[in-house]
């Protein structure tokens, strides 16, 4: 009888046991329903329209207040800046902002700002700022337009100009080195020293190096301190009775070398003379 009344008891707690299981889920998926259902309120009641608004709005008025009447080639609008702490320590620090325009050799446009500083220590704590850069470039761009639109209805312009230019590049060289010129039965030798202190000979377009300052021209022991560290010294070249001044840098190299005094134009029966006959140079 007790075994009876156990295995009774044994099926009633298995029973109540199930029936317990069946009820619990039922409950859980109710309140997952609820919670559900309340996570789904939130969006459909919080969702605004007013922060779309409220967003471009200030967009709106920095633009309005950027532009003005034109738009700006260069905007820069920093609306807050706040800044703990910055330590800063500079070497030798070199900036250049250049704006550069060039239209053929008609326009050359060149403007900016260098600035250079040596050692700085900066420490910054604390500090809060605005800042608003703005930059028309107007009166440049109509310069340089119109250049264009008077190129456009001549181009023969540029063709024009450049034969001139180097017309002129090609005097300016000429009487700059020309040390002297020799005519020989109806044909005109030019001797000409270049910015490497080489003498040529030029006859008919045909341009010869026949010497150098080193081997054919005298030191007269003229010198002169230039900027940058550059010296000046002065050479004679006797067969023509011409001076050249001679720039070297530090190093000895040749910068420039200038006639200052030419002997301009004889005639002579033999032009080889000119090159040999010339004394040997001494270089201090």
């Amino acid at each position: 009888m007790w075994s009876r009344l156990s295995t009774f008891i044994l099926f009633l707690s298995i029973l109540f046991t199930l029936v317990s299981a069946q009820v619990k889920p039922t409950s859980t998926k109710s309140t997952t329903v609820r919670a559900t259902t309340s996570s789904r309120t939130p969006p459909l009641t919080g969702t605004s329209t007013s922060k779309p608004q409220n967003g471009t709005t200030p967009t709106s008025s920095g633009s309005s207040s950027a532009t003005g009447s034109t738009a700006p080639d260069v905007y820069l609008n920093v609306p807050k800046l706040s800044v703990g702490r910055i330590e800063l320590d500079v070497e030798n620090l070199q900036a250049n902002l250049n704006l550069a325009a060039n239209v053929a050799s008609l326009v050359s446009i060149n403007a900016g700002v260098a600035v250079s500083v040596t050692k700085v220590n900066l420490t910054i704590s604390d500090v809060e700022a605005e800042l608003e850069l703005i930059i028309r470039l107007g009166h440049l761009v109509d310069v340089v337009n119109r250049v264009f639109q008077s190129l456009d209805l001549n181009p023969l312009i540029i063709t024009a100009l450049n034969n001139v230019t180097s017309i002129v590049d090609e005097v300016v060289g000429a009487v700059d080195g020309l040390l002297g010129s020799i005519t020989q039965g109806g044909t005109t030798l030019s001797f000409l020293v270049d910015n490497l202190g080489n003498i040529v000979q030029e006859v008919g377009g045909v341009s010869t190096i026949v010497g150098d300052y080193l081997k054919n021209m005298t030191y007269t022991g003229d010198s002169k301190s230039l900027q940058g560290g550059l010296t000046q010294k002065t050479y004679s070249y006797s067969p023509l009775g011409a001076l050249v001044n001679i720039v070297f840098n530090t190093a000895g190299q040749i910068v420039q070398a200038v006639v200052a005094k030419g002997s301009g134009s004889s005639t002579s029966a033999s032009s080889s003379a000119t090159a040999t006959a010339a004394p040997t140079a001494r270089r201090f």
